[in-house]
């Protein structure tokens, strides 16, 4: 049995696929059967541990959210959509779990860094050839009219917010190890600068690629993330932070405060802070009257224009989502579920602040790329949704595994560790 759950990275691997392209490898209505094969593994798991969760302080909070989701789904009109939505979130929350319980990543967290890293890595390259809105990279457009027919018949594209949302929360990983202490001197010299080399390719090709986007939430959020992990890594600058605070306060006040707010609220399809802020009216609007089961999970562009039609957002657009991560969890999930989301959210941010007081080396280094992380979504959350309800939602569920696995008991003095100690 324990041989079966070495191999769960392989079964969820396969389910990922699955669901990720379940249009072209399921047949119609059957999409819920892999979904519900996501956690096949864990009543194994169970007999073999006696837990169905790995010891985590995330764990009364990712069960409410949990044993919530069949109210959500019951809140569902379109069956396929809710399970669609329903299993870019069991993806996530399997991840987590699978990674957390897998011993080379207990052994080893920065091999799950290392496969964050690679796979930012391949989609800010990757990210060009099939991004939807092709006036982004203007410069990029004769290469894509060549490849075009290779991504035609691929017929996969990626929305260049949900691009950047996605390479954003990376960034600040790459960047806190890039600029983190040199590691022990029985590294070799060789090895060191070629991780150097990398770690610095990374981080650049990952900045080029949000500059790009035309994302201001995400550049904002690298910006912001960004500044945290440099101020972690070198307190002293964080006594700059105000003077750059006033600096910024008088950038705004020079260019208008309704001006700059607008050119960051504008992107997609959204014109500006006039259609921001009605699409977020609109919201509250749905979760004040579905506040217990939310409308549907993935059902925000079914329900709110129906029920709360826009005046200023024209009929023919269609607005995916609230463009707030709070919001757009509420709406998903009803305010119970969004108090268990919020919750695991202050729980990770709170575990890595306490791993990395107490811890050096690269425990350390992580839990500061994991807090930076954290900072980029929730502030890109402010503008946009883009790692909730989409493929890529995982990502930030495997950056909440890394969290853990670095506030691992083995990597504490005696005593410190946030985490319970494992069973023998």
């Amino acid at each position: 049995m324990r041989l079966l759950l070495w191999l769960e990275p392989l079964w969820l691997m396969s389910l990922f696929l699955l669901i990720m392209l379940s249009n072209r490898l399921l047949p119609e209505g059957t999409l819920f059967i892999a979904v519900l094969a996501l956690p096949a593994l864990w009543p194994i798991a169970f007999l073999v541990e006696r837990r169905l969760l790995p010891p985590s302080p995330l764990n009364l909070a990712l069960g409410v959210m949990l044993l919530w989701l069949p109210v959500n789904l019951w809140a569902a009109v379109d069956r396929d959509v809710a399970w669609q939505a329903a299993g870019y979130l069991l993806l996530g929350v399997t991840f987590y779990v699978g990674a957390v319980r897998w011993p080379l990543f207990q052994q080893r967290p920065m091999m799950l860094a290392w496969l964050l890293l690679i796979f930012a890595g391949l989609l800010a390259l990757v990210g060009p050839f099939i991004v939807a809105d092709r006036q982004t990279w203007v410069w990029f457009v004769p290469i894509q009219q060549r490849i075009a027919p290779i991504t035609a018949q691929w017929g996969e594209t990626i929305n260049p917010n949900i691009l950047a949302g996605a390479l954003v929360v990376v960034l600040p990983l790459a960047a806190s190890l890039l600029i983190a202490p040199e590691p022990s001197p029985s590294h070799r010299r060789w090895s060191k600068w070629l991780r150097q080399l990398v770690l610095a390719a990374l981080t650049l090709l990952l900045l080029v690629a949000i500059f790009f986007t035309r994302s201001r939430g995400a550049q904002l959020a690298a910006i912001v993330a960004l500044s945290l992990v440099m101020c972690m890594r070198w307190p002293r600058l964080g006594w700059a932070v105000p003077a750059l605070g006033v600096a910024a306060a008088g950038v705004l006040l020079w260019v208008r405060p309704e001006v700059a707010l607008d050119q960051i609220s504008t992107g997609g399809a959204i014109g500006g802070l006039d259609e921001r802020l009605e699409i977020w009216s609109r919201a509250l609007y749905a979760l004040q009257d579905f506040a217990f089961t939310g409308v549907g999970i993935g059902h925000f562009n079914r329900v709110v224009p129906l029920l709360y039609p826009y005046f200023l957002v024209s009929p023919s657009v269609d607005i995916p989502h609230a463009h707030h991560m709070v919001l757009q969890v509420g709406i998903d999930l009803g305010l119970p579920g969004l108090i268990a989301w919020l919750a695991i959210q202050m729980t990770v941010a709170a575990l890595s602040i306490v791993t990395w007081r107490h811890q050096t080396g690269m425990a350390r280094t992580l839990a500061g790329g994991v807090l930076g992380a954290l900072v980029a979504m929730l502030v890109h959350g402010q503008l946009d949704a883009t790692l909730w309800g989409t493929r890529l939602a995982f990502l930030p569920w495997m950056l909440y595994a890394l969290a853990v696995l670095a506030a691992s008991p083995a990597r504490f003095p005696s005593g410190t560790s946030p985490l319970p100690p494992e069973r023998t």
